[in-house]
């Protein structure tokens, strides 16, 4: 019975320990947060990305605005010419009037999209070197977990790596 309360105690004092370092290491974890969208709108190269952008937007408006003068045109003529058409012809017209609208809001459904998918393609390449940035500023510095200012609702203790990550990037404060 000895031995077994022996045995006992030494697992027992095994665990303790075991349970000492895991709480240990768990506080030497180091936390850090980055605001990415500040470090975004001051890389070098951001207004050309912006310039595109605008560019490809205006040429969206563009079409639509061209969409849209033509059917207040056929609407126009339409109603002008609505007293002396025939049964048939108004029908046809009127089905005119129809699919170009509905094919007015099928672009305007399809702008919105090609426009997001555009500003994704054209921003990928500065999301992608913040985030390799972020990567070695935190391996070099001994960071476990990065955290975003942008979605993050509260931090207490942890570093703002954001200079680091400029400094990195080759931005100046």
């Amino acid at each position: 019975m000895n031995i077994k309360k022996i045995s006992m105690k030494k697992i027992a004092l095994i665990l303790a320990i075991a349970g000492l370092f895991s709480v240990q290491a768990a506080h030497a974890q180091k936390y850090g947060h980055v605001n990415s969208s500040e470090i975004l709108e001051v890389m070098p190269g951001i207004d050309s990305l912006q310039i595109k952008l605008q560019a490809f937007q205006q040429d969206l408006q563009s079409m639509y605005e061209n969409m849209m003068t033509e059917y207040q045109t056929k609407k126009e003529k339409f109603d002008r010419e609505v007293g002396t058409m025939s049964s048939a012809v108004r029908q046809v017209r009127e089905k005119e009037l129809l699919d170009l609208g509905n094919r007015i809001q099928e672009f305007q459904a399809s702008a919105q999209e090609d426009l997001e998918d555009k500003q994704y393609e054209l921003a990928k390449p500065f999301q992608d070197a913040i985030q390799e940035a972020i990567n070695k500023v935190a391996k070099a510095n001994g960071y476990s977990y990065i955290f975003d200012t942008k979605t993050l609702l509260y931090y207490g203790t942890s570093d703002d790596i954001t200079p680091l990550v400029k400094k990195e990037l080759g931005i100046k404060q």
